[in-house]
């Protein structure tokens, strides 16, 4: 009897976060949930913590509640939701664990059956610690290995890191081969599976991976070949672009070759008209085949992030910039010794760059995330790190106080969260406000404030091409779904941006001497300076989240602060003012 290939669809997940920008609403699925259901999934994948700040900020819905709905709907078909093992959504490493802990817990009295591990596994103490909560629940646990092309990343560290799960035993259910740059080509995916496979002890294999070159078809075929079980894919409307194959290509195909499966094509064909009328009538684009692209095996940027990078420069009519920030990205993975092109670290390379671009300098300002990563707080770092940059991580002033730096935050107990946070809140609204400081309400009652949704454009023009030292007025990048815009100028005709709304106090469109204005767009997550109160150069005034980065702003002189502008919970924009601090006089 011919081996039997199973199929996990990833429509309303990682489809719809590479060509929707995660902004499918829960109204967009429920309709055709039941018919998902009758598909013959082996597991349909939902939003994980990123998705959910995004549910929030443009529909103000409850997250857990679309969880419960497609739990109820798609009774068949497991759900399979998603964790990191040292932060929450955003991209640094110190949330407590008791938190993270808390999360898998509540997704799965929520209806989640199966979990994805978003980490790659350097830090095994962090993962067993989780996979057993997962597993005392009752619940699947699928830990990741990441494919990057890099000098360092061989065969034999592919074996040596399927060891290391393999060594999990019976906490893990499956190994699940992610391609999100989607840079294998169809011998190194032959490859790359069949080093998994000898070293997996005969756990099954899935295989993920997205169009960005154009050869994830072929790929799929090769990784069946060389024994994968378990496929990613999505429906024709949400798939190829930066997004996974369509399944009815990559179903034709295993097929042909002589494999079962149990998809039921006449609800696959049902589901697939939904979400094309879905396409039309949201103005969303549907995904079409990629262009191979040499230069694109360089820089590895993921689907989400690259499709976001390139609608947000095309609506700044900067397009044409879009190769000098590629190739920032290409130089600052090679200093950082190679990292993954994957969350977290595509974040982490990817804010650099930006950073980089925008002081006109290279490492003239390191960001916090940068000197973490470059001390192995983000798991091993796998090629040699520039010694230039190293140099002046450990000479740097801004720098030097993070050498010794230790995730303390990991160890806070969930009670005193609960007191900083309030008791009155369930687990459901507890952890949404971690998750999003400053939450106004509940998500679903209609009193938070929501962004404006992005309206695609179906023209683009470009400008000339400037050098590194032409800064330009924008930049923006996606980081799971979120678009941050990046030292944004007026982007309507009025001279106001639209990205979003404020959360908290009105801003003043003058601007006042001594403003500090807000470096990027993002959130306010801490105020820590008040009215009244003599700073110092240096001082620390606020905490801004940006890109899923924490971000400090600094009192640029001695002096007074004399207005505050914000409170926690507002969202910026890049150049908004922030606090006032008047000048010391000399």
């Amino acid at each position: 009897m011919s081996r039997k290939i199973h199929f996990v669809d990833q429509t309303i997940r990682d489809a719809q976060q590479s060509l929707w920008g995660l902004l499918m609403s829960t109204d967009m699925i429920t309709p055709i949930a039941p018919v998902m259901d009758e598909i013959g999934y082996h597991e349909i994948a939902t939003n994980g913590s990123n998705g959910f700040v995004v549910e929030i900020r443009y529909y103000d819905t409850d997250p857990w509640e679309r969880i419960r709905l497609l739990a109820k709907l798609m009774p068949n078909t497991p759900i399979r939701g998603s964790f990191m093992t040292a932060a929450l959504a955003s991209f640094d490493v110190d949330t407590p664990r008791d938190v993270i802990d808390l999360w898998i817990k509540n997704q799965v009295v929520n209806g989640v059956k199966s979990f994805w591990v978003c980490d790659y596994q350097t830090d095994m103490e962090r993962f067993y610690y989780f996979a057993k909560t997962v597993k005392d629940l009752g619940a699947r646990c699928v830990p990741s290995l990441m494919y990057s092309e890099s000098p360092y990343h061989t065969p034999e560290l592919w074996a040596k890191r399927t060891k290391l799960l393999v060594e999990a035993g019976d906490m893990i259910d499956a190994i699940y081969i992610e391609d999100a740059s989607g840079v294998l080509t169809p011998d190194k995916a032959y490859e790359f599976v069949s080093t998994v496979k000898a070293n997996s002890n005969g756990i099954p294999i899935e295989f993920h991976s997205h169009c960005n070159s154009g050869l994830a078809p072929l790929c799929y075929l090769e990784a069946v070949k060389a024994g994968a079980d378990i496929l990613h894919t999505a429906v024709a409307p949400l798939a190829n672009g930066t997004s996974l194959p369509a399944i009815q290509n990559i179903l034709k195909n295993v097929r042909h070759m002589g494999y079962q499966t149990d998809i039921n094509d006449e609800a696959l064909e049902t589901v697939t008209a939904h979400f094309t009328k879905v396409a039309q009538e949201n103005g969303f684009p549907i995904g079409v085949p990629e262009e191979y692209d040499l230069f694109h095996f360089e820089h590895q940027v993921p689907g989400g992030m690259m499709t976001n990078l390139k609608r947000q420069l095309a609506e700044m009519k900067m397009e044409d910039r879009l190769d000098e920030f590629l190739t920032e990205i290409v130089q600052v993975r090679k200093d950082l010794g190679y990292p993954i092109m994957a969350t977290p670290y595509s974040q982490v390379v990817g804010t650099q760059a930006v950073e980089n671009v925008m002081q006109g300098e290279r490492y003239k300002k390191i960001l916090d995330q940068t000197v973490k990563y470059v001390m192995g707080h983000y798991g091993e770092v796998v090629g040699p790190i520039d010694e230039g940059l190293m140099e002046r991580i450990k000479t740097s002033p801004e720098t030097q106080k993070l050498l010794n730096w230790t995730p303390e935050g990991r160890g806070k107990p969930l009670s005193v969260l609960r007191d900083e946070i309030g008791h009155a809140y369930d687990d459901d609204e507890f952890l949404l406000r971690v998750l999003i400081p400053g939450l106004t309400a509940r998500p679903g009652t209609g009193k938070n404030p929501r962004q404006t949704r992005p309206t695609p454009k179906t023209k683009q023009q470009g400008l000339p091409i400037g050098g590194f030292s032409s800064i330009p007025n924008a930049f923006a990048i996606d980081v799971d779904g979120e678009t941050f815009n990046v030292k944004i100028t007026p982007l309507d005709d009025d001279g106001q941006g639209s990205a979003s709304e404020s959360m908290g106090s009105a801003k003043p469109r003058e601007i006042s001497p001594g403003a500090v204005l807000a470096p990027m767009a993002g959130l306010v997550v801490s105020v820590d300076a008040e009215k009244g109160q003599a700073v110092c150069k240096g001082d620390l005034l606020a905490k801004t989240e940006a890109m899923k980065m924490i971000r400090e702003v600094l009192a640029p002189h001695d002096g007074t602060v004399s207005d505050i502008y914000v409170q926690v919970g507002d969202m910026i924009d890049a150049e908004d003012p922030l606090i006032v601090v008047e000048q010391k006089d000399e």
